[in-house]
């Protein structure tokens, strides 16, 4: 498997199949523990590409992990999430991809020494209003974006600064590794859609049974073509 540093050239990419390596599909309400409490497991797991070399450009550190599932809706994490915030450091969108908890507070930061402009493009079914607003160098904004949601963000003065916000339902989510490994804990014991998104390849996704106090381990492989995967 070879991993290279990001060269942010346009790939034309397809969705492939997950490989999953954990139970069947069973229960269809969450396990219950000691005091009532829900049950709870970890996934633990590995993003990989399909084929021989990973194109030029491309890393696995890019891929957002996620779960859903009726049994998620409400549910807490195994710890708090950070408040998420989006820097612009060196004409860049720091970071380049981010997943966010939906109705959660995102901030704006600039970092450098110029002004930048913050232009979110809403592309989901329950679309969030676009954010547009200049931001001046040292200067703080925010913003909050309620609904599921998958959103380009580019500077309207600089066109080579683009970045990817993700906004999910639930808190169960996380960022691959750079080696593709990742893990996802405190999930309610149950079965689950485990999903892996790409800006480059697009998303894949399979089942997971979690089981209360254990360990389910995942592969989940990314297409080696995905055409139109950055539409």
């Amino acid at each position: 498997m070879k991993f290279v540093k990001r060269n942010r050239s346009l790939l034309s990419i397809s969705i492939g199949t997950a490989v999953l390596l954990a139970g069947a599909l069973l229960p269809l309400a969450p396990e219950q523990g000691r005091g009532g409490q829900v049950a709870t497991g970890i996934v633990r797991g590995l993003v990989l590409f399909d084929g021989a070399e990973v194109p030029e450009g491309v890393i696995a550190g890019d891929a957002i992990v996620y779960l859903l599932g009726d049994l998620l809706v409400g549910a807490e994490p195994a710890e708090a999430l950070s408040p998420p915030t989006m820097d612009q450091y060196d004409y860049t969108f720091v970071p380049h991809v981010l997943p966010l908890l939906a109705g959660t507070r995102l901030t704006f930061t600039n970092s450098d020494t110029e002004t930048h402009n913050v232009h979110t493009r809403s592309k989901g079914r329950r679309r969030n209003r676009n954010f547009n607003r200049a931001q001046k160098p040292g200067s703080i904004m925010s913003t909050v974006f309620a609904n599921p949601d998958s959103m380009r963000v580019t500077c309207d003065i600089h066109s080579q600064m683009f970045a990817h916000i993700l906004v999910l339902p639930n808190p169960f989510f996380t960022m691959a590794a750079e080696d593709g490994t990742f893990i996802i804990a405190g999930i309610p014991a149950g079965s689950h859609e485990l999903l892996v998104w790409h800006e480059e390849y697009g998303t894949v996704k399979s089942v997971v049974e979690i089981r209360a106090g254990q360990t389910t381990t995942v592969e989940m492989t990314l297409p080696s073509v995905f055409p139109g995967a950055r539409e």
